[in-house]
């Protein structure tokens, strides 16, 4: 099952929760390090992100020298990470990049509309806020869904593109969501805007 088949956004609120199987064990110690803790520091290399029609999309991402920048002839966008061991769109080791029609222009405005949606919602927002890099405001959101074998956690980065966004998002399953999540935090809150 496709994981971000079910995140087409609705202009008012961020829906990234779906259920896949887990990665395969090789993977999940590749990224996340002996007895599932982030890697240390490593090299790395700045990147820009092919977007729609072939011209990049205005922000690079600094990533580990020995991740990838892969596409799918399945979703539009870009998978970042390890050589995927399965299907890209599976892959709960990889960062999707996509262009989203949920507008940035206010982040202020979609952050309150995350919060008031979650209160009632069978999912929920830990984190939700602004957030600025490079100078340019756009919002950082946790999602939490499911319960037990079921539970799965995102973290999306979405960044103005115009009158849409830009989703820089990880998700996989709560157990290891949870221990990708200071890996996988850094290399996306290390967007920038291009030069």
């Amino acid at each position: 099952m496709n994981p971000y088949r079910s995140l087409a956004l609705p202009a008012t609120l961020l829906i990234a929760a779906a259920v896949v199987g887990a990665g395969t064990a090789a993977g999940a110690a590749a990224v996340a390090g002996p007895a599932g803790t982030p890697p240390a520091a490593a090299a790395s290399r700045r990147v820009e992100i092919p977007g729609p029609e072939g011209k990049p999309l205005p922000y690079s991402i600094e990533i580990p020298a020995d991740w990838q920048v892969q596409t799918s002839a399945k979703v539009p966008g870009v998978f970042l990470g390890p050589r995927a061991a399965g299907e890209l769109e599976d892959d709960p080791h990889l960062i999707y990049v996509r262009v989203s029609p949920v507008s940035m222009l206010d982040p202020d405005e979609q952050v309150a509309s995350i919060k008031a949606k979650a209160a009632t919602a069978d999912w929920s927002a830990p984190l939700v806020e602004v957030r600025e890099v490079g100078g340019v405001r756009g919002m950082l959101v946790r999602m939490d869904s499911g319960t037990g074998e079921q539970a799965r956690s995102t973290l999306v980065l979405k960044m103005p593109l115009g009158k849409a966004s830009v989703d820089f998002m990880t998700s996989a399953p709560r157990a290891q969501f949870d221990r990708q999540l200071p890996a996988y935090q850094r290399v996306i809150l290390s967007v920038l805007p291009a030069k």
